[in-house]
């Protein structure tokens, strides 16, 4: 399976790790005021940062690009002498906070990928904290992120070639829940997604199952909306064999999602042990 890497000048983040996402107060040290935390002036000659991104606009688990730039050239001297710590904050439309520290006394990333998983407008900005208290902050970025037909992608720009393995995503807000895609053809030539969590952590089977599994249907659900045909419906098997090109081997259809280009399933695949898969192909007339 292949991770998306970061740039040159730092540890590739998907194989250091991904923290999960944290509330500010995890960070500066307050408890419970996560509105306006307590700023400092910098002092005349001081450091600070600006941060950068690779777009603005971004596509449903595309993978954007982050960057941090000084006011002068630094040192790792510098940088630990002035800040104890410097977290990249994300903010989203509910003003809920979610924060990945890009620099503490071990690590320094200067760049770092991350792919949004779920659509709206965010502010995103740099926040350097000394002692509890945040003393810098960099000017916010404001970012779009959009969906397209399925998620991220148009039916109309469907690779040409099949996926031979998955492409993982980088969640650095939330590491237990690491989506990874990849692209077919069925027989007649229809394309189609298929989308899952990958078991990186090695869990039991069964145990990981039922997690990811619910944890698909809630995504799809937050996106779509509630399922045309719902889980425990007598109707699902038939609509799944009808109105689908591609049958998978072991297969049995959970839920089923319809919009205006797209049909959607959840499948149980039990085929040497029972793993969750979201499936999707365009809409068209039978």
């Amino acid at each position: 399976m292949k991770k998306a890497i970061l740039l040159p000048m730092l540890c590739l983040i998907t194989l250091c790790g991904c923290e999960k996402s944290t509330e500010l107060s995890e960070i500066t040290g307050n408890t419970g005021n996560s509105e306006n935390p307590e700023t400092e002036t910098p002092e005349n000659g001081s450091l600070t940062f600006q941060l950068h991104t690779d777009k603005t606009t971004c596509n449903l688990l595309d993978l954007t690009v982050f960057s941090i730039s000084f006011n002068r050239t630094v040192s790792m001297l510098d940088i630990s002498h002035q800040f104890d710590s410097i977290a990249w904050i994300v903010e989203d439309k509910d003003k809920n906070l979610h924060s990945f520290c890009i620099m503490e006394q071990n690590k320094k990333f200067f760049q770092w990928s991350h792919c949004f998983y779920y659509p709206g407008e965010y502010k995103t900005y740099l926040a350097g904290y000394k002692a509890q208290k945040e003393t810098f902050r960099s000017d916010t970025l404001d970012l779009q992120v959009v969906t397209k037909d399925f998620l991220g992608w148009k039916w109309n720009e469907f690779p040409n070639e099949t996926g031979q393995t998955g492409t993982g995503t980088v969640n650095l807000f939330n590491s237990d829940f690491e989506l990874t895609y990849y692209n077919q053809l069925s027989d007649n030539g229809v394309p189609g997604w298929n989308l899952y969590v990958f078991n990186s952590a090695g869990e039991d089977e069964q145990a990981f199952y039922e997690k990811s599994s619910e944890a698909l249907y809630h995504y799809i659900t937050q996106i779509y909306g509630a399922p045309s045909i719902d889980r425990n419906s007598p109707e699902l098997t038939e609509a799944f064999t009808a109105d689908f090109d591609y049958h998978p081997d072991y297969a049995t259809p959970l839920a089923i999602w319809e919009t205006e280009q797209t049909r959607i399933v959840q499948l149980r695949i039990d085929k040497n042990w029972p793993t969750a898969r979201i499936y999707t192909e365009p809409l068209s007339e039978k």
